[in-house]
């Protein structure tokens, strides 16, 4: 019975191993979550998600839910963000929560097909002045992180693309009004990754 079992199992382990990574084949767009599961982490009137895109880029979604909320709309509250030592303020928007949130990543977004197709119903902006190879069918072209987020997760992965942990603290500001848990900032952390999974 084992020797079936292991027979049978191998031609589908070598089946699998042939399987391009991150869906290539498919031609999802490199802003396609491949990555998983999602993490999230509370500390005082936040609420952190992490949320790995890909082996190397992730997003960072952070809800506030504080007393700064009683006094100012959403929109006039920023969010104090500092990742493995990499700070930014950012401006948050009103979340579908009862929460502020910002929004920030490290991954590729707005993904379009660009393609050499006289029959293309519609050509996206972003593919303007894209040098296609000769014989190409097209390829992805995507926005990058800002300047801001490339700045905040600059510390976030090692040398070899994998995650490094995540030591964060978090305040909020509007008007000049903090809530910084007395000053010192609300902390979290996220343990390292070698994998999406």
């Amino acid at each position: 019975m084992f020797r079936k079992t292991l027979a049978a199992a191998l031609p589908l382990s070598l089946a699998l191993a042939a399987v391009p990574r991150e869906g290539a084949a498919s031609n999802y767009p490199p802003s396609y979550n491949v990555c998983g599961p999602t993490t999230t982490v509370h500390t005082g009137p936040f609420e952190i998600i992490q949320d790995p895109v890909r082996e190397d880029c992730a997003n960072l979604t952070v809800a506030y839910r504080g007393y700064l909320r009683d006094s100012y709309p959403d929109h006039e509250i920023a969010i104090y963000i500092r990742l493995n030592g990499q700070d930014v303020l950012l401006p948050a928007s009103a979340g579908a929560h009862d929460d502020a949130y910002v929004f920030a990543s490290n991954a590729p977004r707005d993904c379009a097909w660009c393609s050499p197709s006289p029959y293309s119903s519609a050509t996206p902006s972003v593919c303007g002045g894209v040098q296609l190879p000769p014989g190409s069918s097209g390829r992805w072209v995507c926005n990058g992180p800002t300047p801001t987020e490339q700045e905040l997760f600059f510390w976030a992965y090692n040398e070899y693309g994998d995650m490094n942990a995540w030591d964060i603290e978090l305040a909020a500001e509007s008007h000049g009004e903090w809530d910084s848990n007395l000053g010192a900032n609300y902390a979290a952390r996220f343990e390292p990754r070698t994998s999406c999974f």
